[in-house]
């Protein structure tokens, strides 16, 4: 199983994918948060605010750990990553019920540790959130730690270049997940997806949805790894 890993990682075509997820989600996610935000805006909606607050957030996440494994700044890139996914709770909340936006934009600090905590969101989620897999990133991209050691730029020279290929396929598995997510909610919070709405056109709804979906398609196909490594260094 390592060797088929290691191989799926090395893979070159599969890596430009990865890479290419990485960079062309967060975009889109920020195109779409934009639109979103400015219709909320003039709506006065607090649970739309919110949803396009919370992918506005997961899009600068994602397109900042791409930046930062760019120039090998791995440990400081998973801390983003490790914040990714409390986003993609978020987002699944919102997904299912247009009060948990509602609720999370009118929060207080009180009101975020009582209710918005990774352990509260896991709970009240009809997903099954894998929590072995949030503590993992806590211990290498939460508070200090020593099991993030590895991450650090002298640490990880003596470490193989594909390792570092797993950081890449780890944050595309995670914005992949999120695009999900996102896409899911919509029907709640987009115009476009709102018959009564003057905006509805259903097809238009996500902006960039054929292209994700082509990408996404072209990737899972290629990379034989893609949903081999849930956890980084696994």
């Amino acid at each position: 199983m390592l060797a088929t890993l290691t191989a799926g990682l090395a893979d070159q075509r599969a890596h430009e994918l990865r890479l290419r997820v990485a960079h062309e989600i967060p975009q889109r996610l920020s195109e779409n948060a934009l639109r979103l935000s400015v219709h909320y805006l003039l709506e006065s909606d607090a649970a739309g605010t919110g949803f396009a607050t919370i992918t506005e957030m997961a899009a600068e996440l994602g397109g900042g750990a791409a930046q930062l494994f760019a120039i090998e700044r791995w440990y400081a890139g998973a801390a983003l990553v490790r914040q990714l996914i409390e986003c993609n709770y978020l987002l699944t909340l919102m997904a299912e019920d247009r009060a948990e936006a509602d609720g999370w934009m009118r929060s207080s600090h009180a009101d975020i540790v009582a209710r918005f905590m990774p352990r509260h969101m896991r709970q009240r989620s009809v997903r099954n959130f894998r929590q072995s897999e949030y503590e993992v990133h806590c211990d290498r991209g939460g508070h200090p730690n020593p099991a993030g050691r590895h991450l650090l730029r002298h640490w990880s020279i003596s470490e193989p270049q594909l390792h570092r290929n797993g950081h890449w396929l780890d944050l595309a598995q995670h914005l992949a997940d999120i695009w999900g997510s996102f896409v899911d909610g919509l029907r709640l919070y987009d115009p476009r997806m709102d018959a009564a709405s003057p905006l509805y056109s259903p097809h238009r709804s996500p902006d960039g949805a054929a292209a994700v979906a082509d990408l996404l398609k072209e990737w899972l196909a290629v990379d034989p790894v893609a949903d081999r490594l849930s956890e980084p260094g696994s």
